[in-house]
C-alpha cells in the first residue's frame, strides 16, 4: 500500500501494520527480561512465571484504552493530546506530556550508558561516557534520516533481540526432551517468601518489562490507516512479547534452582549454560547490545515525536515543530539527543528512572479514565476529525470492562510502587512536579 502524501507540511505517513507491530516488539523488548528473570525470582522463587503473565494481562487492558484513542484521535502528542480533548485543561496537557518525554529520554539515557558500561566491557575498556555520547548522536542521525529508516534499523535489531531469547526458550524445549528441565522447580519458591506484597512487587518489576507498546501511539501521524494499524500493532506486538517472557520465564525456571537463579546477575547464561545450547558470554553480550541499543533507538524516537507534539499543540516552544526536509522534526530531535547527553554523563540516571516507572503507572490509570469520560461525550466509532460517513474507518472500542480494569490495575500498582519506594521516591516526585509546573508557567508567559 503506498505512503499517504505529506499534508500540510507534516509528518510522512509511512508506516503500515507489518511495520508498526514490529516497531511496537523491538520498543516492549530490551535489557530488561535478561536480567529481571533474576530479581523477580528473588521475590517468587520458581513461580517468576506468573508476574510476568499478570503483567502482560495488565498490559493488555490498557492497550486496549491506547487502541481506541489513537484510533480516535490519531496525533504525534499521544497521551497529552487524550488528555486536552478528554479534560480542556492546558496544565493536564503539559503535564502528561512531559512525564511521557521524560520518561523516554532517561530511558534512552540509562540504556546507553548500559551499552557501554556493561555490556561492551566484554569485548573493549572503553570510557562507558564516551560510548553513551557515541551511541546517542550514531542513533540521533538515524531518527533525523525518516522513520521508515529507523523502523528497518529497528526490525533487524529487534530480529536479534528475539534471536537471543529463543535460544533460551530451545535451551528450555531440549531441557525437558533430555530430563535437564526440571518442571517442579516452577512450583517452588527456594528462599524467598511470596506474600501479597511480594507478587504485587515482582507484577510491578514485571509490568516494567512490558513498557514500551505506549510509545507507538506518537507515531501516529506517520501511520497509514491507524484505525486498523493499531489494533494489529498493539495486540499482536504484546501477543508476541507476552509468549515470549513466558517461555524464557518457564525456561530458566525449570533450569536453574529458584536459589540459583535470584543469586545471578546473568540469569539467562545460566540457564543457556544448564541447557544444551551452550552460548559463549561475548556471544550473550554482543546480543545485549543490539537489545539495549534499539531500546536507546525507539526511546530516541518517541521522546521526538513527544516534543514535537506538544510543540505543535503550542504547549512547548514552537521552534520545536519545526519538519526539515527529510520530513522529520529536525530541532525536536536535536534537543531531546542534547537533553539524553546530558542525563548520560551526569548520572543519577536510575534514580530518575524508577521516578518514571511511577509516573508512567499514573499516566496509564489517567489515559484508562480518559476513554471512560471520552465515551460518555461522543458516539460509538466517531473520530476527532468528526468522521462518520459511512464507509469511514471507524474507532476500535474495546468493552467498558477492559478501561476499568485497566484503570484499577495501574493505580494499584502505583501505589505498591509508592509504599515500596519510601521517602526519596516520593520527594524525587515532588521535585519533577514542581519542574512541571515552572517550565508550564514558563511556556504560558510566552
Amino acid at each position: 500500500m503506498a505512503s499517504d502524501p505529506p499534508r500540510g507540511g507534516g509528518l510522512r505517513r509511512a508506516l503500515g501494520p507489518g511495520l508498526l507491530t514490529i516497531l511496537v516488539v523491538g520498543d516492549i523488548l530490551g535489557a530488561g527480561i535478561y536480567v529481571l528473570v533474576g530479581e523477580v525470582a528473588s521475590d517468587l522463587g520458581g513461580f517468576l512465571w506468573l508476574p510476568f503473565l499478570v503483567a502482560m494481562l495488565l498490559a493488555g487492558l490498557t492497550a486496549s484504552s491506547y487502541v481506541e484513542l489513537a484510533s480516535a484521535h490519531p496525533h504525534a502528542a499521544g497521551s497529552s493530546r487524550y488528555v486536552q480533548v478528554a479534560f480542556d485543561r492546558p496544565v493536564f496537557t503539559f503535564m502528561m506530556g512531559f512525564v511521557v518525554a521524560a520518561s523516554a529520554m532517561t530511558t534512552a539515557a540509562a540504556v546507553s550508558r548500559a551499552v557501554g558500561g556493561q555490556y561492551l566491557s566484554a569485548f573493549v575498556d572503553w570510557p562507558a561516557q564516551l560510548v553513551a555520547l557515541a551511541t546517542i548522536v550514531i542513533l540521533s542521525v538515524v531518527v533525523w534520516v525518516g522513520i521508515a529508516e529507523s523502523a528497518r534499523a529497528n526490525a533487524v535489531m529487534t530480529l536479534v533481540e528475539v534471536g537471543g531469547l529463543l535460544l533460551v526458550i530451545a535451551a528450555g524445549v531440549g531441557g525437558f526432551l533430555d530430563g535437564t528441565a526440571e518442571p517442579s522447580r516452577l512450583l517452588e519458591t527456594g528462599g524467598a517468601d511470596p506474600g501479597t506484597f511480594a507478587v504485587l512487587a515482582a507484577t510491578a518489576l514485571a509490568f516494567f518489562a512490558y513498557l514500551g507498546f505506549e510509545d507507538a501511539v506518537h507515531l501516529a501521524e506517520e501511520v497509514e490507516r491507524p484505525a486498523r494499524s493499531f489494533p494489529i500493532a498493539l495486540f499482536g506486538g504484546l501477543a508476541i512479547v507476552g509468549l515470549l517472557y513466558m517461555g524464557v520465564t518457564v525456561s530458566a525456571g525449570s533450569l536453574v534452582a529458584p536459589d540459583t537463579l535470584a543469586a545471578s546477575d546473568t540469569p539467562l547464561l545460566d540457564a543457556l549454560a544448564t541447557g544444551l545450547v551452550p552460548v559463549s558470554d561475548e556471544a550473550f553480550a554482543l546480543i545485549a547490545i543490539v537489545a539495549v541499543t534499539n531500546t536507546a533507538l525507539l526511546a530516541l524516537t518517541t521522546a521526538s515525536r513527544q516534543v514535537y507534539g506538544l510543540a505543535e499543540q503550542g504547549a512547548a516552544p514552537a521552534a520545536l515543530a519545526r519538519v526539515g526536509r527529510r520530513r522529520t522534526p529536525t530541532v525536536a530531535i536535536v534537543g531531546v539527543g542534547g537533553v539524553v547527553s546530558v542525563l548520560a554523563v551526569t548520572g543519577g540516571v536510575r534514580q530518575l528512572a524508577d521516578t518514571t516507572v511511577a509516573l508512567l503507572l499514573a499516566v496509564f490509570a489517567v489515559v484508562n479514565l480518559t476513554v471512560l469520560v471520552l465515551r460518555r461525550r461522543a458516539p460509538a466509532g466517531a473520530t476527532e476529525a468528526g468522521d462518520d460517513t459511512p464507509g469511514a474507518q471507524k474507532t476500535f472500542r474495546p468493552p467498558t470492562w477492559a478501561a476499568v480494569g485497566g484503570c484499577l490495575g495501574s493505580a494499584g500498582l502505583l501505589a505498591n510502587t509508592l509504599w515500596t519506594g519510601g521517602v526519596g521516591l516520593l520527594l524525587r516526585l515532588a521535585g519533577l512536579l514542581a519542574l512541571t509546573l515552572v517550565l508550564y508557567a514558563l511556556t504560558r508567559c510566552r
